[in-house]
């Protein structure tokens, strides 16, 4: 009797040698958009190749509950309808344990019939692996005034907050919970930037779907036991 053996839908290979990408995104002789964005949650300069992939890494930066984003992750090899694809999605992100791969498309291109037709296969397919797979629309990271906020919370909150100085504004959110932005605006400009940087952490939030003003609201997020 023949002993059948399980083929794999797909295969993912990962960068060796040390490599961070699945292939090069900046090149000299690139005739498309490309650049680079400091992220200070990876602490690296990463590449884009669409101003829609520096907008997912500015939000993914802004993002507490991610703990680790890579651009061009991986190569995915699948077979669909007979015929054999590669696929380089844009970023892996995780959050904890949980694993996802992200592909950025505008609305109309990730509606064409190529591209839905891997997308639905990846999204039943990759959990089998252990990863979850999800088409960004660019429209969606672009929207506004999430998007200015997250740029401009990026830029104030770049640098790490000393343990001495998250005490003291842990205390004075302990006595007041909500703060305006105002109030930190005419402290001090470190003191700001502290502000934005404990917003990025998650442990102080804001209406992201508000823009950012002197009247904005700053919610604590500490609990009895920090």
């Amino acid at each position: 009797m023949n002993q059948l053996i399980a083929v794999p839908k797909i295969q993912i290979n990962f960068p060796q040698d040390g490599k961070i990408r699945s292939r090069k995104v900046v090149k000299r002789s690139n005739a498309r958009n490309t650049g680079k964005y400091p992220s200070w949650k990876m602490q690296r300069m990463m590449q884009w190749e669409s101003v829609h992939e520096g907008n997912a890494m500015r939000i993914l930066d802004a993002t507490p509950h991610v703990t680790f984003f890579n651009e061009q992750p991986c190569e995915i090899i699948y077979e669909l309808n007979g015929v054999k694809h590669r696929h380089y999605p844009d970023f892996i992100v995780i959050e904890g344990k949980y694993r996802e791969f992200w592909e950025v498309k505008t609305e109309a291109d990730a509606n064409s019939p190529e591209v839905a037709k891997r997308t639905d296969f990846l999204i039943e397919t990759l959990p089998e692996y252990g990863y979850s797979y999800r088409m960004v629309l660019a429209e969606i990271l672009a929207k506004q005034p999430r998007l200015d906020n997250v740029k401009r919370l990026n830029k104030l909150g770049r640098k790490p907050i000393s343990r001495l100085e998250q005490e003291r504004i842990r205390r004075l959110f302990n006595h007041s919970p909500i703060i305006s932005w105002g109030v930190f605006e005419q402290d001090s400009p470190e003191r700001l930037r502290n502000i934005s940087r404990m917003v990025l952490e998650g442990k102080l939030s804001i209406d992201m779907n508000q823009p950012i003003s002197p009247a904005t609201s700053i919610f604590s997020n500490f609990n009895e036991k920090d």
